[in-house]
């Protein structure tokens, strides 16, 4: 398809846009995080639900004090500062995104710093210079996820510990199931690719990284689906009032030749899309993908050593 080529030949236009665009808002009806939270258990606090998985990140990476850690793709750098304030270690946050790391730079701590780097280039920052790095739901975007990994590999010294959080597709989709539910994802967040979790084993086998543990998270991570869409249900009714709000003599015209009750509702078609996408989840479309709300992402653990 010709705009995913788009996304992969100018990748790092597309993630400095889109998250120019949406990261405001990503983060008032999401969160700071742009990643996802563990649930161990049914009904659990959302705050704390991140701080646990916070701190199952940073043993998975086996960070002491006074070691070197990089997190690719920090976005507003809140895990870049949990590291450096929990375990005394250097910390260096990168993105693209100079809106991302605009918010990022509130974090101030003499342990921690953030650059504007490409992942695609990350060895430039020096090989053999860093004891751990994160790499936190966001590889989707990488034009070309084995030479990233590759790269990645020679920036890290030996024994060092690689976390990545990937969201794998399944292997084996249709071609029905690739167009009608892959895809519209992709297109709607300017994603070049997603790769299976087998493709992704081959890639560390290339980049000589050693598999230490992988672990399946679809259950653990499905809150977070639910939030996400009640959450965006939510931006589409607030969207109407916000932009009367910011125009003149508008906000007395809302909703004017409407039903009342319709007030602030979600469009037909935004309806429609919601119903289709909730019924695809389920197994009798796609046996055995209704572990998240997205029937054909794996969210997967990933940790990897030199």
């Amino acid at each position: 398809m010709n705009e995913f080529r788009w996304f992969r030949d100018h990748y790092s236009e597309n993630v400095e846009r889109m998250f120019a665009a949406v990261g405001d808002l990503y983060a008032e009806y999401w969160d700071d995080f742009f990643h996802f939270a563990i649930f161990e258990q049914e009904g659990e606090d959302r705050a704390e639900a991140f701080r646990r998985t916070h701190q199952r990140y940073v043993a998975a990476l086996n960070i002491q004090a006074g070691d070197s850690i990089l997190e690719l793709a920090c976005g507003r750098g809140g895990f870049a500062d949990f590291i450096a304030a929990e375990t005394g270690a250097w910390v260096l946050g990168i993105d693209l995104s100079p809106a991302q790391l605009c918010h990022a730079r509130r974090h101030d701590r003499p342990n921690l710093r953030f650059l504007r780097h490409d992942i695609m280039k990350v060895d430039l920052l020096g090989e053999g210079t860093f004891d751990a790095v994160a790499f936190m739901d966001a590889d989707i975007y990488l034009p070309d996820k084995q030479e990233a990994l590759e790269r990645i590999g020679r920036v890290m010294r030996p024994g060092a510990r690689l976390l990545l959080i990937a969201w794998c597709k399944q292997p084996g989709l249709s071609v029905i199931q690739e167009e009608m539910v892959l895809e519209p994802f992709m297109r709607f967040w300017g994603v070049p690719g997603i790769e299976t979790a087998p493709t992704y084993r081959h890639h560390f086998r290339q980049a000589e990284l050693r598999l230490i543990e992988e672990i399946d998270l679809n259950e653990q991570v499905r809150p977070n689906w639910d939030f996400g869409y009640d959450r965006a249900i939510e931006a589409v009714r607030d969207a109407p009032k916000a932009i009367a709000a910011k125009i003149p003599g508008q906000a007395a015209h809302h909703g004017r030749g409407r039903n009342p009750a319709d007030k602030g509702a979600i469009p037909r078609r935004a309806l429609h899309q919601g119903r289709l996408r909730r019924g695809l989840s389920g197994r009798h479309l796609f046996p055995g993908a209704a572990q998240c709300h997205h029937p054909l992402i794996w969210v997967v653990s990933l940790v990897m050593g030199l």
